[in-house]
């Protein structure tokens, strides 16, 4: 049996390897036998770690929405111009490509988690959305954005599905051009829903920031 809250070295392998391969091949032709071959260890030496498959997903997903939650931490403290606000929407893209098994796999994988169906709705539709909220609020107040309370929240839930989205577009496969394309594609998205809360003083810097994109 796997210690409780173990973390060691193995640990953060096996994490590392199920992202690779999930990544690679997708999450569901993936089994345990596979990430302890990929890392040349005996199952039962996985097994110490985690119970099964689903254990892993779960820690991974505790990861990508930490690293969601610190993204959007670090644009809300830092985000003092339009060129901050994208540069922060350019990594929080990346670091979704990073998990992209996750977000092209959820809606199966919920049918046989649901543990991960719960954390779901708690952390990601709750937490990060409140702040994603957060963060168009202090932009509005630093009077780069307009709109009512309503309308703020009517855009960070568009906001959360271009991005979540964006990443299923992209081939497992994509060499690191065609990445940084999609990455460029995504960026515009993204921007063309910000463009109408833009206030009109801020909509030069702001079309200059989407000229990167073009």
């Amino acid at each position: 049996m796997r210690k409780s809250g173990s973390q060691s070295p193995t640990f953060d392998k096996i994490i590392e390897a199920s992202l690779q391969l999930f990544n690679q091949e997708g999450e569901r032709v993936i089994t345990t036998n596979h990430i302890a071959e990929r890392m040349n260890i005996s199952t039962g030496k996985l097994y110490y770690h985690f119970r099964n498959k689903e254990e892993i997903v779960n820690e991974l997903y505790q990861r990508y929405v930490k690293g969601m939650g610190e993204q959007l931490s670090a644009a809300i403290n830092h985000c003092n111009s339009i060129e901050a606000m994208v540069g922060a929407m350019e990594k929080t893209l990346r670091h979704i490509w990073s998990f992209r098994f996750l977000p092209q796999s959820l809606p199966s994988l919920f049918c046989v988690n649901p543990v991960l169906a719960e954390n779901h709705q708690q952390i990601s539709r709750g937490q990060l959305n409140n702040k994603l909220g957060q963060l168009f609020a202090r932009l509005r107040e630093q009077g780069m954005l307009q709109g009512d309370d309503s309308q703020l929240q009517h855009l960070v839930q568009h906001f959360q599905m271009v991005q979540t989205g964006w990443v299923t577009s992209i081939r497992n496969s994509a060499s690191a051009a065609e990445l940084e394309r999609m990455v460029e594609a995504g960026c515009r998205s993204l921007m063309y829903l910000l463009s109408p809360y833009v206030s009109p003083r801020f909509q030069q810097p702001f079309q200059r920031a989407c000229a990167r994109f073009a």
